[in-house]
């Protein structure tokens, strides 16, 4: 365990001494949602669900800063380490693949859920945002931050440079969060062309809609099939890093 517990140290300590380059811009682009979308516009746009505008878009956007910082961290940590030949350094430790994978999931994962607990904390000074079932919304946010670490684990093997995470994060990551209820209910876009089957399609809407559930106590979607969905890619995702550095998948390119 001592190795797994440096890899896991190193793969923590890589945001932690940077903190105003990988922490703190998350934060303050999450509380900037929340001024811009909550404070100026949530007045305009009333009620919506029971609460207003700004406490229906917190668990949207407390989830999405999880679901970044816990993609980034792994993505750019195993890409770095293939880019710049350190990898080798793990493959001639003792270590299993197996625990090489895990610490490095489990680093992104502290990252998001540090993140989002911080987001969370600003958000409480500012609105009166509600928890109404605690150990539910822990539950969804730990799987949600170990689904997307997994998959930026993925990600950092598969990629050939810099871009291929940006590209993911952008023509993945983006629009199933965009287009998931985040920012609008269903009712809102209900009518609406092509937005409408989009949102109903996404499995980021049921996602979306079980972590809101969590804090708010209501959701406009099933909430055991968002929970379900986000165990199932957790554990599957989870599953596919640790199977691909046990290949040795482009380990070694």
């Amino acid at each position: 365990m001592i190795g797994f517990l440096t890899l896991f140290k190193r793969e923590i300590m890589r945001y932690l001494k940077e903190p105003l380059d990988t922490i703190a811009p998350p934060i303050i682009s999450t509380i900037l949602y929340i001024f811009v979308f909550g404070v100026a516009l949530g007045s305009r746009l009333g009620t919506v669900q029971g609460v207003s505008y700004i406490e229906f878009t917190l668990p949207g956007l407390i989830m999405m800063a999880a679901i970044i910082n816990s993609f980034y961290n792994p993505a750019y940590s195993v890409f770095q380490s293939r880019w710049q030949g350190n990898i080798f350094d793990f493959l001639a430790s003792p270590l299993s693949y197996t625990q090489m994978a895990l610490a490095i999931i489990l680093a992104g994962v502290l990252r998001g859920l540090m993140v989002a607990l911080i987001i969370l904390a600003a958000a409480i000074l500012f609105t009166q945002v509600p928890l109404a079932h605690p150990l539910f919304t822990g539950l969804y946010l730990i799987l949600t931050a170990i689904a997307f670490s997994s998959l930026g684990c993925i990600v950092g093997l598969w990629t050939k440079g810099w871009d291929g995470v940006n590209a993911v994060n952008t023509f993945l990551l983006d629009p199933l969060v965009f287009l998931g209820g985040v920012f609008y209910s269903l009712k809102m876009v209900r009518g609406v062309p092509v937005i409408e089957q989009l949102t109903w399609l996404n499995p980021f809407t049921y996602i979306t809609g079980g972590f809101r559930y969590g804090m708010l106590g209501s959701s406009e979607t099933n909430v055991a099939l968002g929970l379900g969905l986000i165990a199932l890619l957790a554990v599957g995702l989870v599953l596919s890093s640790v199977w691909l550095f046990r290949r040795g998948w482009r380990l070694k390119s």
